[in-house]
């Protein structure tokens, strides 16, 4: 299995961040038990912060996932490179419905590693929600460990 990451034109990243804010806002709101609209305020902040050049801002990768045998885009990876401390961060990877479980999330996930660590970088960190085991699996077989857990209540 071979995957090829391809840079997200204007109008592929605007369909992106017009699911992604709602999406992620809703992943916010459910785990740290926040109000939804606070949540969708904090979504859409983070991303004008994160991107404020949309998929051109510097050090930020929007891809999307291309199988080479499928012949057909697979999903999305979002991460950066922060040179300074040689680490790549992945903000985000979506592997689309009909395309989970195949693999793809490893197979992408270790293609960008071997590319990454080309170009000098030492380390990959990402985050994963505690409402999403199937993800942290996936990490975890591939050597990911936890940094930190939060926790919360909701009262």
């Amino acid at each position: 299995m071979k995957t090829k990451l391809q840079e997200m034109n204007e109008a592929e990243f605007d369909r992106y961040l017009e699911w992604f804010i709602p999406d992620y806002a809703g992943d916010l709101s459910e785990n740290f038990l926040i109000p939804m609209d606070k949540a969708l305020e904090e979504s859409k902040s983070l991303m004008r912060d994160l991107l404020p050049d949309k998929q051109q801002t510097v050090d930020q990768q929007i891809c999307n996932i291309y199988s080479v045998e499928e012949g057909k885009n697979v999903g999305v990876v979002w991460y950066n490179i922060q040179r300074e401390s040689n680490k790549a961060y992945i903000y985000y990877i979506l592997i689309h419905k009909a395309f989970r479980k195949r693999g793809f999330a490893s197979v992408v996930l270790k293609e960008l590693e071997e590319t990454v660590k080309s170009s000098g970088v030492t380390s990959m960190g990402l985050n994963v929600f505690g409402n999403n085991p199937g993800a942290q699996r996936v990490y975890e077989k591939l050597g990911y460990q936890a940094s930190s857990t939060a926790m919360g209540k909701r009262i």
